[in-house]
């Protein structure tokens, strides 16, 4: 967990108290998701001890992603989940609405994929 001073309400709040690799993990998963999807608006929230960024289809509540940064990881969030598992993608956790890829490095960050992957959410949840 990230011990935040004051709760986190921008994108930069919430990578600014992580390690430098973290922080470059963090704003390429952003520019992915802004690339593939530049209608979603982004909404930062979380505590003072872990935050995140949700981004959101027309309603706050219409959630198609979203980055949660640690000190030692990313984790990418998907909704619409199960189409990523037909086409063959691995996902971790055991949530009913979304699931997650687990970042830990930039070698491990391959932006084609993670654009492949929010092509495939885009076209489930965005309709």
């Amino acid at each position: 967990m990230t011990p935040y001073k004051q709760t986190p309400t921008t994108f930069d709040e919430l990578t600014d108290p992580l390690p430098q690799e973290i922080q470059h993990i963090a704003f390429r998963l952003r520019k992915s998701i802004e690339k593939v999807l530049p209608e979603v608006d982004e909404n930062v929230s979380g505590g003072k001890k872990m935050g995140m960024a949700l981004y959101s289809f027309k309603n706050p509540n219409n959630v198609i992603c979203g980055i949660q940064p640690t000190e030692t990881m990313c984790k990418l969030y998907f909704h619409g989940w199960k189409e990523l598992k037909k086409k063959g993608f691995e996902l971790e956790g055991s949530g009913k609405n979304a699931r997650h890829i687990k970042l830990r490095s930039e070698s491990a960050l391959n932006p084609k994929i993670i654009e492949e992957m929010l092509v495939v959410v885009k076209n489930v949840l965005m309709r």
